[in-house]
């Protein structure tokens, strides 16, 4: 987090955020959050296939689809989110089940933070409750709630994760902390990843995945 621990930044640009979905206050017609957590996750014993997540049929609205619980907003210092804090192709590396997994597509990478702070304390436990209900609400499943090794880091590498800005979202402070879920609807996969230190702040990366189009060779006549 910006104050006490080590995080990887971004700064790339392109798209501007518009219409959200509330996290805080969003809620799931077809089951509770208890009975969602139970269901949107995935096994950690077994390699993770993105064919077997169920696809969702909500509508997830404009990229980057969640607004901030309520008295928390986005930037530094919640300063308000950036034509900076987008991408319209980045990489991003998810931990799911402990392991690292980079994607690709359009990003949004941006810090949480409280938005007033003389009237309310960063707390990390509402703004994990707030984002898991508000992404399980929309079909996501979560794929990490364990810890992501050392080894694991160290095998991607510090030239990836930092020096490349790859990581933004994972705090290597914090690697028993690391959030990550999919959402899976029938043309879009969305990955979303956060780490939250408790009285702090917190990162968040948003990612839906993309390829690059295929060069055209121009043939000379």
């Amino acid at each position: 987090m910006k104050r006490t621990l080590l995080y990887l930044y971004i700064s790339l640009s392109i798209f501007s955020c518009k219409q959200k979905v509330t996290a805080e206050n969003t809620t799931s017609p077809a089951m509770g959050t208890d009975d969602a957590l139970n269901i949107a996750s995935v096994d950690t014993s077994k390699v993770f296939d993105i064919n077997k997540i169920p696809i969702s049929d909500k509508d997830l609205g404009v990229f980057p689809y969640l607004s901030a619980p309520e008295k928390y907003g986005y930037g530094d210092y919640a300063g308000g989110i950036k034509k900076s804090h987008f991408s319209d192709f980045d990489k991003e590396y998810f931990a799911v089940n402990g392991k690292l997994i980079p994607q690709e597509g359009r990003t949004c990478k941006v810090g949480i933070d409280v938005l007033n702070p003389e009237t309310t304390e960063f707390n990390s436990l509402i703004v994990e409750k707030s984002f898991e209900k508000a992404i399980l609400a929309l079909g996501g499943v979560q794929l990490n709630n364990i810890p992501v090794p050392k080894s694991e880091i160290d095998r991607v590498g510090n030239t990836e994760l930092i020096n490349k800005h790859y990581g933004y979202s994972i705090g290597l402070n914090s690697l028993d902390d690391i959030k990550t879920y999919v959402i899976r609807t029938k043309d879009k996969e969305v990955w979303i990843q956060f780490c939250l230190l408790n009285k702090e702040s917190g990162n968040i990366t948003f990612l839906e995945k993309q390829k690059l189009q295929t060069l055209t060779i121009e043939k000379s006549h």
